[in-house]
This record gives structure tokens, C-alpha cells and sequence, in this order.
């Protein structure tokens, strides 16, 4: 690998490029900070416009310099930018996973871990039916890696592509190729796209290629060196100042789940974007040009890898509760410590091995060793304490488990519902009380308003299963809304309520006919950012509508849980050893689900 350090063909470089950089990484640290910038999220948008033009240029620069493109140069260019600081990352989240992490989600993040150092994250989150828009309320701190993901797919496919049809028909080819996938892939958000499930539209490779191939094709047509006139370059500032404006009403306005987003939305920020590196690439000289090249901006897009890459496990870890700050300060905290690691990265790990390269001991040797101790780092911490939510039995000590196997009066629940719902069967799992058996079957984004809950095996696994009560928690449900009629609804409106009623009547009747007990949990008020008028009024409706379908159904009983946690309507935080309850405001801490679970347990066992 020691020919990869060789000088390759390099394009000119801008700091307004640098500077778009790191006005990208901006908009992602305040979308990420509790959700400061509603739009921020569009800041990756713009990664993949300015990767996708950045990486042709590459590719297109050295073709016109040696007649040739070096693909394994390429590709161990972009290992040595990439892989060594994602490696580092990894012990951090094993040590997370280890000591930090809910046991029912060290499993979940163990092959997050994997699947971002395959850089397959984002396909990941789509066949797991996760809901990316819940990174607030159940996150994880690799979440992120999804984008780090489809930029490598890129990586590895594009410059193969580019090379055969420069090759065989040369650069108008790859523009009209370019442009082809482009708008397959446009088609492919509009043809995936659901109103009730945004996910899979945002993160899939297939959906998110045309802003990556905007870039290409924009390279192929105005590479970096690209002189205007200055009388051009005057009207070109004009149209880089509207798009700036147009791109800061979409960053504070535009909601991730907006319908309009992914009809049109998402194309429109992505050609505002190419006119910003126009301005950057054409018009140096230029008002947006100056102002992108602001020494902050692009010494922010400068370290912007290793600040994408760890701010949000700081985030993740670095909670309020933790910390006992909140607000403004903790978002210093946040970031002052991101920055730190960054620096260190950047001057210790990113910048050296780009610069120097591997000799041939470290790229035979010590990457391959890297790569497989940040898989026992993942794989074995989180190992012991991981087992997957269906799993019959809590992990419990040899003795034990043959004590309550020669138990006859075993009584066994199962915990249907969301997210949250495991989060409250972990506390009934963890009173070890004797005999009980508890089946945690809930599943994230599971909010009984569409598929995702599979809902029509619920009456078959407590069958199978031998059942002896049921219990069903939506505590999020209050997150999620639906299109309904073209119009976008959330709880409190009559015909959101009523599509909750009726699928929720539905799965009770299904449980109610396995002559078992089945308790509906109503829905404590939900704290932290989430304890806001609105969403309370609408956690109301939700038990509203939730005591209706259990009274259409009268083998289910209503389990009032707001009672115990939030008497008279304000919700106790902390236990008396000063244990947060609920840390992220929504699902339970293991100590706080304790609490809940006996007093639900005493429920559930009455006659």
C-alpha cells in the first residue's frame, strides 16, 4: 500500500468549499442540539451534493493528468481518510455499551457497531424498522453513521463506473449517466416515500443518490478552476445570496417527516446548493464566496469528519441527568468536549496518516489488527449483558434458573407495544420475583397506526407462548403522526384518534379471544423537552382513546399508570435515592422501571 502515498492529481483548492463544509456540519450540531435548528438535518444534504462534486473532480482531474484513474490508489485514499478514525471511535462505544447503554438496547448497538464499520448503517435502520426521527427519544450513538455509510457505497461504486464510461465514451456520457441515475433515484423517493414511514425514504442509498450525483454532474460541467467574467460573477453573487436565503427558511423550517420534503423539497435546497459552490468555484471574489470562506466556516469544515463523527456519541452520553445541566450550558459542554476530540483526532490520527501514509508493516499488520480488536471491542464487552428483547428468561445465575425451572406456578407476561414498553418489561424482568417469566416483545416505532407493530401475530405468540397476562404500552405513540386523506395528522385530531381506536380495538379483541389477561397501560405525561402543553394535550387524547377500545372489548382492563407516576398530573422525576425515572423523559431508566413494574405487577395479579 506504500504506492498510495505517491503524489496523485489534485484539484485547486478553495476555502469556500471548506467553508460550505463546515456551514454543513453547523446546521447538523444545532439540528442534533435538542433539535435547535428544525432543518439542520439538511446539513448532510449538502455533504453528499459537495462529496458527490468533490470526489468526480478528483476523478476527472487525474483522467486529464495521466490519461488513467488509479482505482486502488482511490480507494486506499479514502480508507486512510475514513477508517482510522471511525476505528477509534469504537472502544468509546463499547465502554458505552458495556457500563452505559439499557440492556435492552446493547445488543441493538453491538450490530449498529458492526454495521457501521461495513459501512452498511443506514440498510441497517431500514430492515430493522427503525424510525430515524426518534433518534431524540430512544438514541443511540451511532445513529449518525448512517450518511458515513451511503457516502462510502459511493466511494466504492462511482469511480468504478466513472472510469468505464470515460473509458469507452468519454465525459458527455458520464454527465447524461450521471444525470439518468440522478433522476431514477429522485423516482425512487417518490415511489418509496410513505407519509406514515419517512424513514426508509431519507435513509436508503437508492433515495438519497441524487443529491451525490447533483455534485457529479455539476463537476463534470464547471470543475473547480472555472473563471466567469466579472460582470457574471455580480449576477451569480445575486443568485448565491437568494439560495443562502432559500436554504436558511428550509433549514428552520422544514420538518424531516414534511411530505414536502420528499415531493420536491430535498431538490430544490440540493440545486440551492449548487449554486453556493458555484459561487465558491466561480466567483472567488465573490460576497458568498468571502463570506463561505469566513476563517470560523472552514476551520470548521476543516475538522468537520471528526466532529461529525463524535458529536453525537458526546451528545448521547453527556445527558442531563448525567450532568445536571441543561440547556445552553450543557450544549457548551457538548461541544467543548467534541472539539477537544476532534483536535486530538485530526492532529494525531486523521491528518498524519493522510499525509504520511502506512508503511508496509502498518498496512499488512497493524490495520488489519485495528479493524479486528474494534470488532472484540464491539462483539465481546456487550456481549454478556446483551440478549435479544424476545429472549424468555432474564440472565440470571445458574442456581436460580433451575429454582424457578422446577417451579410449577410460573406466571408468564408478554409486553407488546413500542419502544417504551421494553423499557418498562425490563423492570418487571428485573424485580426477580418467583416464578415470573417475562416476554419483552415490544418493537421500536411500533405506534398502532400502520404495520410496523405486526400486530396480527400478537394473539399467536400468546398462544404459543402459554401466556398468562398481557400488557400493552404505546408510550410514544404521541410522537408519531400519519397522513390521513392527504392531510398530515397527529393525537387530538378526530381522525388520527380514531384510526388509533380502531387498530388498537382490533389487536385487543385478537388478545381478548386467547382467554388470557390482557391490561391496556394508559400513558404517563411525558418530561424534558417532550413536557411541553402540546405534547401533554395529545398523551391525553391518546389515553382517551385507548380507555375507549379497551371498553369495546371486555376482556381487557385498564391499568391506570399515570396514577403511580404522575399523581395529580405532575410526574415524579426521581426516586428517593435520587434515580432519574425516565432519563430521555419517555422511557424508563432500569431503577425507575423497577419502581413502575412492581406497582403494575400488583395490578396484574389481582384477582
Amino acid at each position: 500500500m506504500t504506492d498510495a502515498r505517491a503524489p496523485s492529481s489534485r484539484i485547486v483548492h478553495l476555502t469556500g468549499l471548506d467553508g460550505l463544509r463546515g456551514l454543513a456540519l453547523a446546521g447538523v450540531l444545532l439540528f442534533h442540539a435538542d433539535g435547535a435548528l428544525p432543518g439542520g438535518y439538511l446539513g448532510v444534504d449538502l455533504f453528499f451534493v459537495l462529496s458527490g462534486y468533490l470526489i468526480t473532480a478528483l476523478l476527472l482531474k487525474e483522467r486529464s493528468d495521466t490519461g488513467r484513474i488509479d482505482l486502488r490508489a482511490f480507494w486506499v485514499r479514502r480508507f486512510r481518510r475514513l477508517m482510522p478514525a471511525l476505528l477509534a471511535l469504537m472502544p468509546a462505544i463499547a465502554v458505552y455499551g458495556r457500563f452505559f447503554a439499557r440492556p435492552e438496547d446493547q445488543l441493538a448497538l453491538r450490530n449498529e457497531a458492526l454495521a457501521s464499520l461495513g459501512y452498511f448503517a443506514n440498510w441497517y435502520a431500514i430492515f430493522g424498522d427503525r424510525s430515524y426521527w426518534q433518534l431524540f427519544a430512544a438514541p443511540s450513538p451511532l445513529e449518525h453513521t448512517w450518511s458515513l455509510s451511503i457516502e462510502e457505497q459511493f466511494y466504492v461504486v462511482w469511480p468504478l463506473l466513472t472510469l468505464l464510461v470515460l473509458k469507452r465514451y468519454g465525459s458527455r456520457a458520464l454527465l447524461a449517466v450521471s444525470l439518468v441515475l440522478g433522476l431514477a433515484s429522485a423516482g425512487a423517493m417518490l415511489l418509496v416515500f410513505s407519509e406514515g414511514n419517512s424513514s426508509r425514504a431519507y435513509l436508503g442509498t437508492d433515495t438519497r443518490m441524487t443529491a451525490i450525483l447533483l455534485g457529479a454532474a455539476f463537476a463534470i460541467l464547471m470543475p473547480p478552476g472555472t473563471q466567469l467574467a466579472a460582470r457574471r460573477v455580480r449576477q451569480l453573487d445575486w443568485l448565491g445570496v437568494a439560495s443562502a436565503l432559500g436554504l436558511g427558511v428550509a433549514w428552520c423550517r422544514l420538518s424531516g417527516t414534511d411530505p414536502l420534503l420528499y415531493r420536491g423539497g430535498f431538490w430544490l435546497t440540493e440545486l440551492g446548493v449548487l449554486v453556493l459552490i458555484a459561487c465558491a468555484v466561480m466567483g472567488r471574489e465573490s460576497f458568498v464566496a468571502r463570506a463561505l470562506s469566513w476563517r470560523p466556516l472552514t476551520f470548521l469544515g476543516t475538522l468537520s469528519y471528526g466532529v461529525y463523527l463524535w458529536h453525537w456519541p458526546v451528545n448521547v452520553f453527556l445527558t442531563a441527568e448525567r450532568t445536571a445541566l441543561d440547556g445552553i450550558v450543557l450544549q457548551a459542554l457538548r461541544l467543548s468536549i467534541t472539539f477537544a476530540i476532534a483536535l486530538v483526532s485530526y492532529h494525531l490520527l486523521e491528518r498524519p496518516i493522510r499525509k504520511h501514509g502506512f508503511t508496509f508493516m502498518q498496512s499488512h499488520l497493524t490495520l488489519p489488527a485495528t479493524a479486528a480488536l474494534a470488532c472484540f471491542f464491539m462483539v465481546r464487552p456487550t456481549g454478556p449483558r446483551a440478549e435479544p428483547v424476545s429472549s424468555s428468561l432474564l440472565s440470571i445465575d445458574t442456581h436460580s434458573r433451575a429454582e424457578l425451572s422446577s417451579d410449577l406456578a410460573r406466571y408468564r407476561v408478554v409486553v407488546f407495544g413500542d419502544s417504551t414498553a421494553n423499557s418498562l418489561g425490563w423492570g418487571l424482568r428485573s424485580l426477580h420475583e418467583k416464578g415470573l417469566e417475562v416476554q419483552l416483545l415490544g418493537k421500536d416505532g411500533c405506534h398502532m397506526l400502520s404495520d410496523t407493530c405486526d400486530g396480527q401475530h400478537w394473539a399467536d405468540k400468546v398462544r404459543e407462548l402459554h401466556a398468562d397476562a398481557t400488557l400493552v404500552y404505546v408510550g410514544g405513540a404521541f410522537l408519531h403522526g400519519v397522513s390521513i386523506g392527504g392531510k398530515w395528522r397527529t393525537a387530538c385530531y378526530t381522525d388520527w384518534n380514531a384510526k388509533f381506536e380502531r387498530n388498537l380495538t382490533q389487536r385487543f379483541r385478537e388478545l381478548g379471544a386467547t382467554d388470557r389477561h390482557v391490561f391496556a397501560v394508559t400513558v404517563p405525561y411525558p418530561e424534558g423537552r417532550w413536557g411541553t402543553p402540546q405534547y401533554r394535550a395529545q398523551v391525553d387524547c391518546i389515553n382517551t382513546s385507548l380507555r375507549k377500545a379497551a371498553a369495546a372489548t371486555p376482556a381487557v382492563r385498564v391499568i391506570e399508570l399515570p396514577e403511580h407516576l404522575c399523581p395529580k398530573g405532575t410526574c415524579r422525576q426521581e426516586l428517593a435515592d435520587k434515580t432519574v425515572i425516565r432519563p430521555d423523559g419517555i422511557h424508563f431508566s432500569l431503577a425507575g422501571a423497577q419502581d413502575s413494574a412492581g406497582w403494575v405487577l400488583a395490578r396484574v395479579r389481582r384477582p
